[in-house]
């Protein structure tokens, strides 16, 4: 395990101040776990928690916390979606990652998307904190796993596979893949989003192209395995 920061000194923090997190993973079962000992470490308060986007929707702005702790793979959400809103709607938050998933090109997108700070969720507890620490301080902290079993390690790097396409995706592309999924036609995604029938085709097009795929039926399990519907 280690821990990577892009400052050559870490600043303790104050020992006055309470630390607030938010923590947000469908599974409640960390969720609980990971509150349960922030509320005995000295210097943290959990001041929320959500097992999905929309309790975190509903929850995060007036819990006012200093640190949001997000899982990476909330299903039926758009990672980026959700940044965007808790950047929106909480622009004082710091976002940390929290995640079972990890390769160099998805934490260096996830930083250029706005995020303070990455977690593996194979992290020490101390580990946790001291990185909590240091983001809250400024540092822009990576936690990385330790080394996994090779057939863990194989279900991650597709995972990531599959992350690194859908980041080549804009945000209309993949707003038309949502609804592709959906089963509407050409036509009624135009509609839909108010654009011509040509218009979503030529979107289609690339969209088969950037994911190197040849089907909709391809399309559809994607977007079902990342989340996008």
């Amino acid at each position: 395990m280690e821990i990577r920061n892009n400052n050559k000194h870490s600043h303790p923090m104050n020992n006055t101040l309470h630390l607030k997190v938010f923590i947000t993973d469908d599974h409640p079962i960390v969720v609980e776990g990971l509150k349960a000992f922030l509320a005995k470490t000295s210097g943290f308060k959990v001041v929320g928690t959500a097992t999905s986007a929309q309790q975190m929707f509903e929850f995060l702005p007036d819990a006012k916390p200093h640190l949001l702790l997000l899982d990476l793979n909330l299903p039926g959400t758009d990672f980026y979606a959700n940044i965007k809103w808790v950047k929106d709607h909480a622009p004082w938050v710091k976002i940390v990652v929290f995640s079972e998933y990890h390769s160099a090109d998805l934490v260096r997108s996830l930083f250029h998307e706005g995020i303070a700070g990455f977690v593996s969720k194979t992290a020490r507890p101390s580990e946790i904190t001291e990185a909590l620490r240091q983001i809250h301080d400024g540092e822009a902290v990576v936690v990385e796993p330790v080394q996994q079993m090779p057939a863990k390690a194989a279900n991650e790097e597709l995972f990531c596979d599959g992350f690194k396409k859908r980041l080549s995706l804009s945000r209309r592309e993949q707003e038309i893949l949502a609804l592709i999924s959906r089963g509407l036609s050409s036509q009624r995604i135009g509609k839909t989003l108010f654009i011509s029938k040509h218009t979503v085709e030529t979107h289609r097009k690339n969209i088969l192209r950037k994911l190197d795929f040849n089907t909709s039926t391809e399309l559809v399990k994607f977007a079902v395995q990342h989340g996008l519907v």
